[in-house]
């Protein structure tokens, strides 16, 4: 988690190359827009056969102000109590939880970054339901900014 943080905290450029020194892997990118976030996102332990990957990893940015965004998408739940682990050990409280879209939401929140936490469902290459978990990274101000709470 601290590396996944470190990120956030980097220009486009230099979080690519932080990313692909670790073994990520480009996969595809959106120019930002005055009302929309341009997004990179990365791969790791991409699957040769499918689309699939161990982990995917967006860096999303404005084109009008410095504020970032990360979110990591593990299928691995190891992983995903991993963080969930490293988030509490920031000293993170839980401050809300639901269920939306079929998902369970939950959002931590600590001094000066806010982690949104979706617990869900995809289909694997072979038609199966899989369990996914998807972390997005704000800063407090962001996240107030883009949900109000």
């Amino acid at each position: 988690m601290a590396q996944i943080l470190e990120v956030k905290k980097k220009d486009l450029g230099n979080a690519e190359e932080y990313l692909t020194a670790r073994g990520w892997e480009f996969s595809e990118a959106e120019e930002p827009s005055f009302s929309k976030f341009g997004s990179v996102t990365f791969t790791y332990n991409k699957s040769e056969t499918s689309s699939r990957a161990e982990s995917f990893f967006t860096y999303l940015f404005s084109s009008h102000s410095d504020v970032t965004r990360v979110s990591i998408q593990v299928i691995k739940k190891s992983k995903y109590t991993e963080y969930i682990n490293a988030i509490k050990g920031f000293g993170c409280g839980l401050i809300s939880s639901k269920v939306e879209d079929g998902n369970i939401v939950k959002v931590y929140r600590g001094k000066t970054t806010t982690f949104k936490v979706i617990s869900g469902t995809s289909e694997n290459f072979f038609n199966e339901e899989t369990a996914i978990w998807h972390l997005i990274i704000f800063s407090n101000e962001d996240y107030d900014a883009v949900y109000g709470d």
